[in-house]
């Protein structure tokens, strides 16, 4: 499976714990769907949040999403350098 990151700009006002719970509702529906969650990172300060998630394609992570009603800028595929 390849690794995609979902890029989020955060609606104005959205506090960390909003962001943590709609991280964690994106997960369930994710897991539900077969795909496997990897972990998310948050700038609270820039208002960008980005999740990676292993799956079989883009569209499966946009519609993960769209079942947990969180909004995406992006999907794309990535490769970790180490």
């Amino acid at each position: 499976m390849a690794v995609f990151l979902g890029v989020h700009k955060l609606v104005p006002g959205m506090s960390e714990n909003d962001v943590r719970e709609g991280y964690e509702k994106y997960k369930q529906g994710a897991m539900a769907k077969g795909l496997k969650p990897l972990g998310a990172v948050v700038s609270m300060e820039k208002g960008f949040a980005y999740c990676s998630t292993e799956a079989q394609s883009a569209q499966e992570v946009r519609e993960a999403h769209e079942g947990a009603a969180i909004p995406l800028e992006d999907v794309v595929e990535v490769i970790a350098l180490t």
